[in-house]
């Protein structure tokens, strides 16, 4: 009887065991459909938009350059064209530059940077600061689907993925500076010329 009675508490605290255990692991696993959080990754480069003085986008050995400086509260354009600029539009860029934060860092087998057009860089970015510091990005060609540009910080060695949208936009204000647009003047309204016709009497 005792015999008995040890398989059956034995019995019950080995379902206990196994129930506790698949419990625990249901909780450590993620629920479908859910990513896991992961730990965002930091700016690889960072500046108070109001500190930028001067923004210059260039292309090493070839003459392909904008040069855009903040004056009298406004930016310029100094360089290719000396205009005012969108200001608007500068704002995008700066914006999208003062808090630059890559997709993904690369860590496998770099090879050569030649390989990703960063040596010599795409596009050089020089961001010049109210200190006189400068902020140097380079950035290369696009990745096999699109998504992003290969970019590298000058000082720092490994190799980023940012996003298409901010390489595109450094690309167009490279190609087409981004100057004030001009405002177009309304068409005037035409008067339209109604002939008068002739009024008959009639006949008594």
């Amino acid at each position: 009887m005792k015999f008995r009675n040890t398989l059956i508490l034995l019995a019950v605290l080995v379902a206990l065991g196994a129930y506790v255990l698949l419990v625990e692991v249901k909780k450590a696993a993620p629920e479908a459909g859910v990513t896991p959080s992961t730990t965002p990754i930091a700016p690889i480069i960072s500046f108070d938009k109001a500190d930028l003085r001067a923004l210059r986008l260039s292309v090493p050995g070839k003459d392909r350059r904008t040069e855009l400086v903040y004056e009298s509260d406004k930016w310029h354009i100094r360089a290719p064209v000396q205009e005012e600029a969108d200001q608007d539009e500068v704002g995008l860029i700066i914006g999208d530059l003062a808090e630059l934060r890559p997709q993904r860092v690369l860590t496998e087998s770099l090879g050569s940077l030649a390989d990703y057009e960063l040596d010599p860089p795409r596009i050089l970015v020089e961001m010049e600061l109210q200190d006189g510091s400068v902020r140097t990005l380079k950035i290369g060609a696009q990745d096999a689907i699109g998504s992003g540009y290969y970019a590298q910080v000058a000082g720092d060695e490994r190799l980023y993925m940012i996003p298409y949208y901010v390489g595109s936009e450094l690309e167009r204000a490279l190609d087409q500076p981004p100057v004030k647009p001009t405002p177009t003047a309304s068409p005037t309204q035409e008067a339209t010329y109604v002939p008068l016709q002739p009024t008959t009497t009639p006949n008594p």
